[in-house]
């Protein structure tokens, strides 16, 4: 099964995750970024405050980029 890694980007800042996933593919990779920004917006969602450029970016195990989840296109807020 191949591994996801799960970097949070906020504009210019960037959190790595250094471990991964294990997943059968990019759709299930995509699902469990949409469940993690559910619960990581859902204070501030409730308080009010804006998503900005957050996003999930989802990488292979050499590095390349396969697909962005950003908070506001879980939410479908525009």
């Amino acid at each position: 099964m191949p591994t996801f890694y799960f970097h949070v980007r906020d504009g210019d800042r960037m959190v790595e995750d250094p471990d991964g996933a294990e997943l059968p593919d990019l759709a299930a990779a995509r699902d469990k970024a949409a469940t993690a920004v559910r619960q990581a917006v859902s204070r501030p969602l409730s308080a009010g405050r804006d998503l900005g450029r957050r996003r999930f970016e989802i990488a292979d195990e050499r590095g390349r980029l396969l697909a962005e989840v950003t908070f506001r296109d879980v939410f479908s807020l525009r």
